[in-house]
């Protein structure tokens, strides 16, 4: 029998005017590799305007991770309404963290403001939420590459919605997709001009070809290491100065 493995590596580098300016990264990734086999997603990018963006996102992240690996231990949903109100769920308990983050540090909640992006991987299901300009970026068994989560923006240019913001969990977009997947990348939008097309989003397979194949091999703990040093390479720091963050996923089929 064979069974499918999720091989994930993932990275986040502070940007060069983050650098500039003395501040460190403010964008947050975790994910889990379930025991049943599904993969568990979440990347934030803290408002660079927040007195603590970076709190926030570390925060959102960690408590969706938590909120989904315990709700999908128990239980899978059961049709595509109850996956649309489980990731509606993990972006309220997401909310909820920033809200408590902000009562302990007497801050209002606005001062950890950070988008927040999820996805799910089991079989042959992929289920994205999005909120804010990340970006979600699949790769079908038969080689083509789908935007699975399109970035948002908001009323203004340059604005992206934020989990901090009065309405924000009515902004959520949530897709679900029922294709066999080789591989998958989820990112922050500092690295949206180097891997897709705008102002169409259209993937640039030359970047992500190289990357999944990366991931694909990735079988040492240098691993994440080796992702960062690419992030925060010249040659990709010469057409972003934002933290970029940057989760890879392939598929490997091995015997049990």
């Amino acid at each position: 029998m064979i069974h499918p493995v999720w091989r994930v590596v993932g990275a986040a580098v502070p940007g060069t005017a983050h650098r500039a300016r003395n501040l460190g990264c403010q964008d947050a990734f975790a994910y889990r590799v379930l025991p049943q086999g599904a993969l568990v997603i979440a990347v934030a990018d803290g408002a660079g305007s927040a007195e603590r963006a970076a709190d926030g996102a570390r925060g959102a992240v960690e408590q969706a991770r938590a909120f989904l690996e315990t709700t999908l231990t128990d239980h899978a949903p059961a049709d595509d309404a109850a996956w649309r109100a489980l990731m509606r769920d993990a972006f309220r308990a997401a909310r909820d963290a920033l809200t408590q983050l902000g009562a302990t540090a007497q801050l209002p909640v606005r001062a950890f403001a950070t988008t927040l992006t999820c996805a799910i991987l089991v079989a042959d299901r992929l289920i994205v939420a999005q909120l804010g300009d990340g970006a979600v970026i699949a790769q079908t068994a038969r080689g083509a590459y789908v935007l699975a989560a399109t970035p948002q923006r908001g009323e203004y240019a340059n604005e992206a919605y934020l989990l901090s913001m009065p309405g924000a969990l009515d902004q959520i977009v949530v897709t679900l997709s029922d294709q066999p997947l080789d591989a998958l990348a989820v990112m922050t939008d500092g690295l949206l001009r180097l891997a897709l097309q705008l102002p169409g989003y259209a993937p640039f397979p030359k970047f992500f070809e190289p990357l999944f194949a990366f991931a694909a091999e990735a079988q040492n703990a240098n691993a994440s290491a080796e992702l960062a040093a690419f992030l925060d390479s010249e040659r990709v720091c010469a057409r972003t100065d934002d933290d970029k963050t940057l989760v890879l996923v392939a598929r490997q089929a091995v015997p049990a």
